[in-house]
């Protein structure tokens, strides 16, 4: 029964099974007659409320509200990716014998737009504290420079980003962990979602930051094979410990990036390079549209600290 759907449904379908409902014709949704369910079918063969709900042009219209800043939280993944993150090898991950994955607050998959508005690909390694309790990537203080980084492109909204690693990892990325990327139930994967999001957005160019980011993206056939017309660029990761080395990379990617990436139109394009050292004005919040609804304003800023062990303890402290 499905007596919370009374007041938004025609009498004739009230208390009807949920899955009647979605095969039924739109005019069973209050307000909406046999001649609009007729048109919609017409104009865009929507036969049922599921299809009405699954249309992509309804979908576009949700990411172009979404553009102008509306809503101002990340509602998650829009309808048509839930099942594609759903089939994510969680098990694997879990049951993994190397025990080289933090599993206790689940995966995180992305942070940016999954709704066919990317212009650049960001490829992380793994989540860390910030990200896991946010779950998305890129949230700490290593996000915060990426997002600097974005900014210098003009770029304020149009990037999509994923890791190697559904999980936060224990240790560095090292000779087991290289091996783990390219078993295939994670590989495979990994290289599945980085084709749809080639597929459903004109991306520009990929960035992958790491030494893991990057051995994902040189085994991912669309950016790495003979065919592949993506520009690939390879950067330090925020969070090595000699910035002088890291900024040098992020420099050089920059101007191979300025001429091919288009900015977004409240976007600003600095051509200013980076010191030898990281500064406060390098590091950007991380958008509040990018995290999910009641995340403290803090929370993907500087102001919070945080911090993992060897004990697979958090320890997270609010300014």
């Amino acid at each position: 029964m499905t007596t919370s759907l009374n007041h938004i449904l025609d009498h004739a379908y009230q208390n009807r099974p949920i899955a009647e409902i979605l095969e039924a014709s739109p005019s069973a949704l209050h307000g909406l007659s046999l001649a609009d369910a007729q048109r919609l079918e017409e104009a865009f063969s929507i036969r049922t409320i599921r299809e009405l709900a699954e249309n992509d042009f309804f979908q576009r219209a949700l990411a172009v509200l979404s553009t102008a800043g509306t809503p101002s939280f990340d509602a998650g993944p829009p309808l048509a990716w839930s099942a594609f993150l759903d089939a994510a090898p969680i098990d694997y991950y879990v049951n993994h014998p190397a025990h080289r994955f933090r599993l206790d607050f689940g995966p995180v998959y992305y942070r940016g737009r999954l709704d066919g508005t990317a212009r650049v690909l960001v490829v992380g390694q793994d989540p860390s504290t910030n990200e896991i309790l946010a779950h998305r990537i890129f949230a700490g203080r290593s996000g915060q420079r990426v997002q600097g980084f974005l900014r210098r492109l003009g770029l304020t909204r149009s990037y999509v980003m994923l890791n190697t690693f559904l999980f936060s990892v224990f240790g560095q990325f090292d000779t087991e962990l290289r091996n783990i990327s390219l078993e295939p139930e994670i590989l495979d994967y990994r290289n599945a979602l980085l084709d749809r999001l080639a597929a459903e957005n004109a991306l520009q160019a990929v960035v992958a930051f790491g030494s893991g980011a990057q051995h994902a993206v040189e085994h991912w056939p669309m950016a790495s094979g003979p065919a592949s017309a993506l520009p690939v660029f390879e950067v330090m990761h925020p969070a090595s410990p000699i910035s002088s080395d890291v900024l040098a990379t992020w420099n050089a990617a920059l101007d191979g990036l300025r001429p091919i990436v288009e900015p977004d139109e409240d976007g600003e394009v600095s051509s200013t390079p980076y010191g030898s050292a990281f500064t406060g004005a390098d590091e950007a919040p991380i958008p509040r549209f990018d995290l999910p609804f009641g995340m403290p304003s803090w929370h993907g800023t500087d102001a919070g600290q945080s911090e993992r062990n060897g004990n697979k303890q958090i320890i997270w402290k609010a300014p």
